[in-house]
């Protein structure tokens, strides 16, 4: 069994002969020496975070680059386990699913505007052609919305399977092509962009009617999530949609998941919706009525309340 000091004698070993991961004989020592590289890294399984809601377990936000932590992880409980990363805040990724037209969409941009310039990129073990393209972030919020079927965008609100991750439907390795992290095109980051800016939401505003907070109130202990999201093609893919540890994803999604319900509100990781995403170090929780009144109200919680006392 590979102990605590065989992970750390080992990364250090490999960061010293300036080695790859891919060449460490245990995954813990990828992920002990993505750590040392600054890649903040947390326990999956599969593809979906290995540290349960009732274990304490926070999804991306348990990613870190803290070297003790890293260590108990996959050499205690989460030994084996395959390796989460948090995206830097200086890159994002593009996903590309091919299973959902993405490689064909990724066809016609770069048909329209010019190949994407060679970089960073993580080969899927699913084996199906599916990469995951790293890039200099540019300024701003980005929505993947304007690329196409198939093709999501990943900020550090988000994570990736990194290698030697072990595909769980195939039992083949994620693998890594060496790159240097390129640049974004203009035109990419225009179309990242400019769709951000259309979809932006105006600010939350507060009824001021004295009955505002408690048709709110009544409304978000009365409705379920399932009655709030499913109208809108969100789907509850792990857990009791209700309760803390739930997991839903967007209708676009190529990831496992894009939100997660905790002390009753919906935390939002994908930035490729119409809410805020939620960052480590300033979590965003969105309250039932909140959620109805974005996707429904354009974000007018006053709207949305008068809206509502019509239906009472």
């Amino acid at each position: 069994m590979t102990t605590a000091n065989d992970l750390i004698a080992e990364a250090l070993a490999i960061r010293m002969l300036r080695g790859a991961v891919r060449e460490a004989t245990d995954i813990g020592t990828n992920a002990v020496e993505y750590a040392l590289h600054g890649w903040p890294v947390f326990p999956l399984r599969g593809k979906v975070p290995a540290i349960s809601s009732r274990a304490g377990g926070r999804g991306v936000l348990d990613a870190t680059c803290d070297i003790l932590t890293v260590v108990r992880w996959w050499a205690g409980h989460h030994a084996g386990a395959n390796i989460g990363g948090r995206v830097p805040e200086a890159m994002f990724v593009l996903d590309v699913d091919p299973r959902n037209g993405g490689q064909e969409s990724l066809d016609n941009l770069e048909k329209k505007y010019g190949p994407l310039p060679d970089t960073l990129t993580t080969l899927s073990g699913r084996g199906d052609g599916g990469v995951h393209l790293f890039y200099r972030r540019p300024k701003g919020k980005l929505s993947s919305r304007r690329l196409g079927e198939g093709i999501d965008v990943k900020t550090s609100s988000g994570y990736v399977v990194l290698p030697t991750s072990v595909h769980p439907d195939t039992g083949r390795r994620y693998t890594r092509i060496e790159r240097e992290v390129a640049a974004t095109p203009g035109w990419l980051a225009d179309l990242l962009r400019a769709e951000a800016r259309a979809a932006s939401q105006p600010r939350l505003r507060i009824a001021l009617s004295s009955n505002g907070p408690g048709i709110a109130d009544r409304f978000s202990d009365g409705t379920s999530w399932s009655e709030v999201l499913e109208p809108h093609g969100w789907r509850c893919v792990t857990g009791d949609p209700e309760t803390d540890g739930a997991r839903w994803r967007h209708p676009n999604a190529t990831s496992p998941s894009s939100a997660s319900v905790m002390h009753g509100k919906l935390f939002v990781y994908s930035p490729n919706t119409s809410f805020e995403t939620t960052e480590a170090g300033g979590p965003n929780g969105y309250t039932k009525f909140r959620a109805y009144a974005l996707l429904n109200h354009n974000g007018d919680m006053s709207v949305a309340s008068r809206a509502l006392r019509k239906e009472d």
